[in-house]
């Protein structure tokens, strides 16, 4: 019995394998993109009237409309929001309790509760000005994978770096799986009526880094460092 346990433990700790459903459920630990993804989509969704209003105004430092005069919100040190900021190459950690995950963000400290002890959205979360950079989360586990539903947007970020905007009647639905023991599949969502005429869904991936810790990361805009990486983060 002994060496069936250990030789299970064996297979478990080697990467890439797949994992029991207790394990998947466990998302703990850095994680960082496994490739660089600036845009949540390769070709533009199609947008309303507003959402083309919207786009034409947005000056990103990446892609086909890249700027040096970009207006991205992040480049004035305002919060990235999400999904942008998980385009963004830095790393992220989940810290996981029973009653809910937390993800801490390298990039300008930034943290976002998943809430999965069943509770509702807040109501009037507009109306009450509890509206937030990174909505309101809630979150629950089918089978394997983490389905996670947000609102409460206050739309004054973008979705990607590439400039994609939404409004404050964002409504994401990420669903966040972890594939085998170094890879988190990440499929999210993007319902907008306002700015898109029907919801629209993209993947990112990322993997596991064992040692890694989060570094202290803080947007100050008089910083020397901070007007190089303006002038740096324009391409293209």
């Amino acid at each position: 019995m002994k060496t069936l346990i250990a030789a299970c433990a064996l297979v478990a700790s080697l990467p890439g394998l797949s994992i029991a459903q207790d394990a998947a459920r466990d998302l703990s630990g850095v994680w960082m993109q496994k490739e660089p993804a600036a845009a949540l989509s390769a070709t533009t969704p199609r947008m309303t009237a507003l959402g083309d209003a919207l786009s034409r105004a947005n000056k990103p430092t990446v892609g086909a409309a890249a700027s040096r005069d970009s207006n991205d919100p992040t480049l004035a040190c305002l919060p990235a929001g999400v999904p942008y900021i998980l385009t963004v190459p830095v790393p992220f950690e989940f810290v996981q309790t029973a009653t809910r995950l937390v993800q801490l963000f390298e990039y300008n400290h930034n943290v976002r509760q998943l809430y999965t002890d069943g509770r509702s959205h807040p109501s009037n979360l507009q109306e009450t000005q509890q509206a937030q950079w990174m909505g309101h989360s809630t979150a629950q586990w089918d089978d394997d994978t983490l389905v996670v539903d947000s609102v409460g947007f206050n739309g004054r970020t973008w979705l990607d770096r590439a400039g994609h905007p939404h409004s404050s009647e964002l409504h994401l639905i990420e669903r966040i799986r972890r594939v085998n023991t170094t890879t988190l599949q990440y499929d999210v969502t993007i319902d907008d009526p306002k700015v898109y005429v029907t919801p629209w869904t993209t993947r990112l991936e990322f993997v596991l880094r064992p040692g890694w810790d989060i570094l202290e990361h803080n947007c100050m805009p008089e910083d020397e460092e901070y007007r190089r990486y303006k002038e740096q983060a324009w391409r293209p």
